[in-house]
């Protein structure tokens, strides 16, 4: 796995960290631990009037019993009534089973002081341990996996032998698409300034992304050469985009994501596909179409 290829799954795994919730986390956090843990990891779901007795999943080799929370929004009360519900209501069941308890939780940001207080708290007085598992715990826990498998998690990924071979051939379906999408004329004429990706707090692997993409920009202005009024529609199309997500308060790798999925559209895509789609966002980045060029103290795009 070259660098971008890596800054590529590095992505796809903190945006659909970001994006999924509840049992769609869940289930995505099963689907992960079958993988790196094949015929160790048992898949837990709930079964009638029983329901699954507290218990998300289990590793055997370690006997560790995993409880997954994953709201839109995490509270401390809420979190706080959860664990006390789950730990208390496995131990009846399981306990005879299992030697560490783990809390897995969609919050990247991490847990609150009351919530740190509780897991610590259960751990102190274990057995069973109790650890909480979030963004870091579970990324390794993906990394860890063989490429065959990150592909089957997250489908394809481009590498930077895909951004070379890239060719007009696969630029033109890209940009056949986002052109046939609603516009939005707002034309911006001033050249990007050379600390944009700084200004808008997007992350190194987004970086990596854009600079791979920056490489083949030449490619994109060729095309656009050729067919120049398609460059107004596409822009007008991503301007629009970026205007709907960034009004939906979302992180700055979170814009750039939809825009990624704007150009490749739904569904898995190619790595020719891919590499061409970064190419177009990073043309337009480039064009400072999309993304801000001055930001606000203390913000982000």
């Amino acid at each position: 796995m070259d660098d971008f290829e890596r800054a590529f799954r590095e992505f796809q795994f903190k945006t659909t960290y970001l994006e999924k919730k509840g049992n769609e986390f869940q289930d995505w956090f099963a689907t992960i631990m079958e993988k790196r843990f094949p015929g160790d990891f048992i898949r837990v779901r709930p079964w009638g009037k029983v329901g699954d007795r507290m218990n998300d999943g289990y590793v055997r080799s370690t006997r560790s019993l995993f409880q997954v929370y994953a709201p839109n929004d995490m509270s401390a009360k809420e979190a706080l009534a959860k664990i006390d519900e789950d730990y208390n209501g496995a131990l009846p069941y399981w306990e005879q089973y299992f030697d560490t308890w783990i809390f897995v939780h969609n919050s990247k940001q991490g847990l609150g002081p009351d919530v740190t207080a509780k897991l610590v708290e259960l751990n102190g007085a274990g057995p069973p341990a109790v650890v909480p598992w979030g963004f870091e715990e579970l990324r390794r826990v993906v990394f860890e996996l063989a490429p065959a498998e990150l592909a089957s998690l997250f489908g394809p990924a481009p590498g930077r032998r895909d951004m070379v071979g890239l060719g007009l051939e696969s630029l033109s379906p890209v940009l056949d698409q986002i052109a046939a999408m609603e516009p939005n004329p707002d034309p911006d004429l001033r050249p990007p300034p050379a600390d944009k990706i700084d200004r808008n707090m997007l992350s190194e692997n987004v970086a990596i992304l854009l600079r791979a993409g920056m490489s083949r920009v030449d490619l994109v202005r060729k095309y656009f050469r050729v067919q120049p009024e398609r460059k107004d529609e596409i822009a007008e199309s991503f301007r629009h985009r970026y205007d709907e997500v960034r009004s939906d308060g979302l992180t700055p790798d979170e814009i750039f994501a939809h825009l990624q999925r704007h150009a490749t559209g739904d569904g898995v895509s190619s790595p020719a596909r891919q590499s061409a789609a970064l190419a177009v966002l990073a043309f337009f980045f480039e064009e400072c179409d999309i993304f801000e060029r001055e930001v606000a103290d203390g913000g982000g795009a």
